[in-house]
């Protein structure tokens, strides 16, 4: 290994430590000045989201009854497979590509 220019030298003391791949890399210690704003908002980000999820599974589960229900009362589907009909005020529709399940107020359009 020969000697190194004073570009190379200059190069290293400007790119810090070298670290090897797939070693984690220092965090800056430095923030934004709203940073207790920013902090703030993302633990209000972090804990809807929490709630969301617990929702998510909550409809998971009710569409799976409603899977299930339609499917013990033998209602027979339509051409293309899809199984659609009115109920208490609503219009229940699931679709076989995936057993989507779409509920309307009638009212709606």
């Amino acid at each position: 290994m020969g000697k190194k220019s004073s570009m190379q030298k200059e190069v290293e003391k400007t790119e810090g430590p070298k670290i090897e791949i797939g070693e984690q890399i220092p965090l800056i210690d430095v923030g934004p000045k709203n940073s207790k704003e920013i902090a703030q908002c993302a633990r209000r980000y972090k804990e809807a989201q929490s709630r969301r999820l617990i929702y998510l599974d909550e409809e998971k589960n009710e569409k799976q009854k409603i899977i299930e229900l339609v499917r013990k009362s033998k209602l027979k589907p339509l051409t293309d497979g899809t199984t659609k009909f009115r109920c208490d005020g609503m219009i229940i529709t699931i679709e076989p590509r995936d057993e989507l399940v779409k509920i309307k107020e009638e009212k709606e359009d």
